[in-house]
């Protein structure tokens, strides 16, 4: 039996398809969270090796404010990467992990919205905002954002998430989060009303930018 030139041709167009496939790895999310971790770490670790934390460190961990802003950053980083992890991988579980980690931070931002408003330094509001320290703040946090969110776009390179924009707005938690955790090792203030201002405008700005700016790319 004589096979037509045109049977013959999407033969070999297909064949030449298959050639050019490549073998897919399958999705871990372990794997991910090493990276994750991993370039999050290194950051905090140069960080710190390159001496940027403030100079009267040892004294200001005895205090609780500042152990109250070091673990509201961190919460929110991590349940912002807990979500991104879950996002890229469908068969991960962990809804209620960053659910709980969100809901104990929202919990830490209440407690430091009552010690801004009760507990404050008797001072004029805008001496306790102190603009060009808390915009440098802001700056920084958001630069030092930019490691983890580097590593969670080459984390989605290969993944469909079937909630872009939701995925897009952990990712920016989960960065500047961190950013702001990172920051925090260096910042001296821990005034609640500070804190609440410059380092939650920080992250609740990287989550609207990565929300506009990464949306597009994370669709499938």
């Amino acid at each position: 039996m004589m096979m037509s030139p045109r049977g013959n041709s999407s033969e070999v167009m297909i064949g030449r398809l298959v050639d050019d496939l490549q073998p897919v790895v399958p999705r871990r999310v372990w794997r991910d969270a090493a990276i994750l971790g991993g370039v999050a770490l290194t950051e905090l670790g140069l960080a710190l090796w390159l001496g940027h934390q403030r100079a009267d460190l040892h004294e200001a961990m005895r205090g609780p404010m500042f152990w109250w802003k070091m673990l509201t950053c961190l919460g929110l980083a991590l349940a912002g990467g807990i979500a991104v992890l879950a996002a890229l991988d469908p068969e991960t579980r962990a809804r209620p992990l960053w659910r709980g980690l969100a809901a104990a931070t929202a919990v830490a931002l209440l407690v430091g919205a009552v010690l801004a408003g009760v507990a404050a330094v008797p001072a004029p509001v805008m001496l306790r905002l102190d603009m060009h320290e808390g915009m440098l703040c802001l700056m920084w946090s958001l630069l030092m954002s930019l490691p983890v969110l580097a590593a969670i776009l080459f984390l989605a390179r290969r993944a469909a998430p079937t909630r872009p924009r939701a995925t897009a707005t952990a990712a920016g938690v989960a960065a500047s989060g961190w950013g702001a955790f990172v920051f925090a090792w260096s910042c001296p203030h821990a005034d609640p009303l500070y804190v609440l201002v410059w380092f939650g405008g920080a992250i609740l700005l990287g989550a609207i930018a990565a929300r506009v700016l990464l949306t597009p790319v994370l669709r499938w």
